[in-house]
This record gives C-alpha cells, structure tokens and sequence, in this order.
C-alpha cells in the first residue's frame, strides 16, 4: 500500500510542476557552427544553462518568459516565450555574428572594456574555459535545475561511457598549461637560472614539475606573487634533489687589467737656417 502511495506521490508532484513550468527543448543556429557553449538566461524565473554540442539546450520555462541568448562573439537576442514554442520539437534561435567595422579607435584605458560592458553578456555570470564549458555540459542534468522525474539521463549515460571522466582529465590538463604559461610570462629563464639556480637544460622539467604542486596552484588562484615565489624557491630545492643536480650560479665576471703605457713623442725642430758667422 506504502509503495502505491508513493508512487502516486511521484505523480501528482510531476503533475504540479507541468503546471507552473515546462520544459522548453532548442537549437541555437550559427552560420559558423560555433554554437556550444552560448549563454541562456531565463530573465523570468532567474534559472540559466548553456548550450551543448551542436547547439542545443534545454531550460525550464513558461509562456510570456523573456530568454536572452548571449555569447562574446554573437549578437545577443531575447525571446518572447510562446505557447506554440512547447508544441514544437524543437525551438529554432538563430544567432548572429558580431562584427563592427571601425575606421579608427583610440584606446586609453582598457580595463573596463570587457564583455559585460559592451552588453553582449550578463553581468555576473561565471566565465568558463572551453574545457570546463565541456565538462559543465557532459554533467548538466537538464540545465534548468527542474525536479528529478524530467532530468536528462545525458550525465548519467557520460557517466557510464566514461566521457565525463575524460573531460575532466582535459580541464586538468589545461590548467596546468595555462599555469605554465603563466609562469613564463612572469619568470623569465634567467631569474629561475640565477635565483633558483636550475641549470638551463632543466628548466622546462621543473616548470613541468611544479605546475603538480596544490600550494602553488591556490597561490596563482589568489594572484598572490609573494607566496608564489616562496614556494617556487622551495619547489626547485626539491626538485634539484630529485634529480640529483648541481645548483646553478652564474660565473663571476672576471675583470682584466687594462695596463696603458704612455709613450712620449719628442718632436726635434731644426732651424731652417744657420745662423750667420760674424765677419
């Protein structure tokens, strides 16, 4: 009896649902094909997601909604959500590209230009690289945050198939190389030659090594140098003992005694004539 209520439970519950909000299923369109990953915001309900490969995405909603389709490169759009939209199997968005011709810009400061004050994004919305776009698509439920009994079975079928597990270990990947970059650009090889003291030919290895460490990740996370370089001195301590290397120091410049010998001209001036004998 228990089992039978619950289950009836289950269906009133779903039933209380589909009268608030559907789900609205659609295809966002570009003409270059680059439709993953387009911001979608529900500015009715506050709910947002993202589209998925091949552009397609699913977001809780209800007729009279105002949904905004926005991307760095693509023009945003809002829709009016419409009954006839749910009869459909699919809602068609097609999107734009952006492009702006300029003759001529003069730019003084560039720190507050960015995508959310030119308008083509939300503002406050998380910034994702495309790895982590990937990862937040494979694992997304259904990208509205609706019940269980409408979710779909994606995560749990990229779950199984290992796809998930793969994306991940893709976004690790690239954070260690973006750290890596980093650190190039911040440490030039002659500060990690000559204040680490890592011989040259071990400088990408170390660089390879260190981007393993947690404290220097949550450092470089916290944009903080100080505590970056405090642990990139007692990474390359370790690492020299790891690989069982000399440290480094640089030869000291030897300076040569210049010794200048002054040779000193004697110029003979002879008369032009001699002088008359006295008759």
């Amino acid at each position: 009896m228990k089992k039978y209520l619950y289950i009836l439970f289950l269906t009133l519950s779903q039933v209380v649902v589909s009268q608030n909000d559907s789900i609205l299923k659609g295809k966002i369109i570009v003409e270059t094909n680059d439709n993953e990953g387009i911001t979608i915001v529900n500015i009715s309900n506050k709910t947002n997601t993202i589209s998925g490969s091949g552009g397609y995405f699913k977001i809780k909603a209800k007729a009279n909604d105002t949904i905004m389709f926005s991307a760095i490169h693509l023009v945003g759009k809002k829709h009016i959500v419409t009954k006839r939209d749910f009869g459909k199997d699919l809602l068609f968005i097609k999107l734009e590209i952006y492009t702006r011709h300029i003759k001529e810009i003069m730019v003084t400061n560039a720190d507050d230009i960015n995508a959310e004050s030119l308008g083509l994004v939300p503002k406050g919305q998380k910034k994702y690289t495309p790895a982590e776009r990937r990862v937040k698509t494979a694992g997304d439920w259904s990208g509205t945050g609706i019940d269980g009994a409408l979710l779909s079975l994606d995560p749990l079928l990229n779950a199984i198939s290992g796809r998930t597990k793969q994306l991940k270990a893709e976004l690790e990947v690239e954070r260690k190389e973006f750290l890596q970059s980093k650190i190039y650009a911040n440490f030039d090889s002659e500060f990690i030659m000559n204040q680490l003291h890592i011989p040259e030919e071990y400088i990408e290895g170390y660089v390879f090594y260190i981007v393993e460490d947690a404290e220097l990740k949550a450092a470089a996370k916290a944009k903080n140098k100080t505590l970056i370089n405090f642990r990139m001195s007692a990474l390359a301590v370790e690492y020299l003992k790891l690989k069982n290397l000399q440290p480094y120091y640089p030869k000291p410049v030897e300076t040569e005694k210049i010794t200048e010998e002054k040779t000193e001209n004697t110029t003979i001036i002879k008369p032009e004539t001699e002088p008359k004998k006295d008759e």
